[in-house]
């Protein structure tokens, strides 16, 4: 019971813990553009995601769009249809 511990300590109070060596990217990667799944639309003054009010992944198929699509149409009151189109419209123009 009256053993030592024989491990060192961490971080010592002497020395600072080591910098992180800045990120670098790979050489490969310096040139490429990144494309962005989201398919964002204005509506009545509001910038929504079309994926999020279909509520469908961000990059779904267009068949997993149509069909979140007609459900969202069969279960939306009648001022929400034209919102609900206007996001279906905004992935199929991107798609396209």
């Amino acid at each position: 019971m009256g053993a030592k511990d024989s491990a060192p300590p961490l971080i010592t109070a002497e020395e600072p813990p080591p910098a992180l060596e800045p990120l670098r990217r790979h050489p490969d990667l310096t040139q490429t553009k990144v494309k962005s799944l989201n398919v964002m639309f204005n509506y009545n003054g509001h910038t929504w995601d079309a994926y999020e009010v279909l509520g469908v992944p961000a990059g779904a198929s267009i068949k997993l769009v149509t069909e979140a699509y007609h459900v969202a149409l069969r279960r939306c009151d009648k001022e929400s249809v034209e919102f609900i189109e206007t996001a279906y419209r905004a992935i199929l123009n991107k798609s396209a």
